[in-house]
């Protein structure tokens, strides 16, 4: 959820409204179901405990959140055909960020890049 709580606004601020919104329906539901598990919408530090965790799944959230995942492996591959070949999206970041070999050496920067 975090991840696409990222994305979304990201999006919009160069320009691609449209999946700004799929996003945001898709991260509701991830936290319709983490809200369902835990009782909170957001991290909830008092579910996990030493051992496991405080209450066991609620009937049915299993099923629930397997039928997400089925539901939004697609949903990544219609986010890629939005955003990745999306002219206004490429005009505006193509060039950013980009670190020279040089710079990454001399900022000890290291990972894929």
């Amino acid at each position: 959820a975090n991840h696409l709580l990222w994305l979304g606004p990201f999006l919009a601020d160069v320009g691609a409204q449209t999946p700004f919104f799929y996003i945001f329906r898709e991260r509701e539901m991830i936290y319709d179901l983490w809200e369902a598990a835990t009782g909170q919408r957001l991290i909830n530090n008092n579910y996990f405990r030493i051992g496991g965790v405080a209450a066991d799944l609620p009937y049915g959230w299993l099923e629930k959140c397997l039928d997400f995942c089925d539901w939004f492996g697609p949903k990544i591959d219609e986010y890629e055909k939005l955003i990745t070949n999306n002219p206004i999206f490429r005009r505006r970041i193509e060039g950013l960020g980009v670190v020279t070999r040089e710079q990454a050496i001399n900022w000890s920067l290291s990972g894929p890049m």
